[in-house]
């Protein structure tokens, strides 16, 4: 069983507040943008949020959205993966959406279940939007191991690095995957096209 995980533990220092929960022009906070994209493509989901995030807490409270509490979340991405590969260890694989990527077509995220349930000799699916590689990523759990020895803010980058031949790249029609919002520029222009 895959499970899909909402990584929404960021500090959002770049945008200089809390971004995840800044409007997008729908008037949706920005995770609960991409907390609805994963979950409508994939039941069994649940976010990641910082132990101090009160603001998110309470946002996803609000919305019913499952989460669990990263402890040490501040010491970068890769912590939050963990706590959330670890509350879900059952796992075969694991989808990783980033909760400051609103954008991403949910049939982009089925795709790339459907590819990791199909294809079995890959680890790694990376959709891609005109070569360019995005998220959310597919990360099979024979990299348990490697996940589990993951440190600082690169998240599982290190891992699709040194493991290129082991990734899949999946062809999407979605430039949802490489848009993120990192700053209050970013957030304008979404918000002023």
């Amino acid at each position: 069983m895959i499970t899909g995980i909402l990584l929404a533990a960021g500090m959002g220092r770049r945008f200089g507040s809390q971004k995840l929960v800044a409007q997008l022009p729908s008037g949706l906070p920005v995770a609960v943008a991409a907390w609805r994209n994963l979950k409508s493509a994939h039941k069994n989901s649940f976010a990641v949020v910082r132990h101090d995030d009160r603001a998110i807490m309470s946002l996803f409270k609000e919305e019913n959205i499952p989460f669990v509490i990263s402890e040490d979340a501040h010491l970068g991405m890769s912590q939050s993966l963990l706590t959330g590969i670890q509350n879900s260890l059952q796992s075969s694989g694991w989808v990783i959406a980033l909760g400051d990527m609103p954008f991403v077509d949910p049939q982009t995220i089925k795709k790339i279940i459907s590819d990791m349930e199909g294809i079995a000799n890959k680890s790694i699916f990376r959709p891609t939007f005109h070569e360019q590689s995005g998220n959310p990523v597919g990360l099979s759990s024979d990299l348990l191991n490697e996940l589990m020895a993951l440190e600082g803010d690169e998240g599982a980058r290190e891992i699709i690095k040194r493991e290129r031949s082991r990734i899949h790249h999946i062809p999407v029609n979605d430039d949802g995957i490489i848009k993120d919002i990192d700053t209050q520029k970013d957030l304008r222009a979404v918000n002023n096209p």
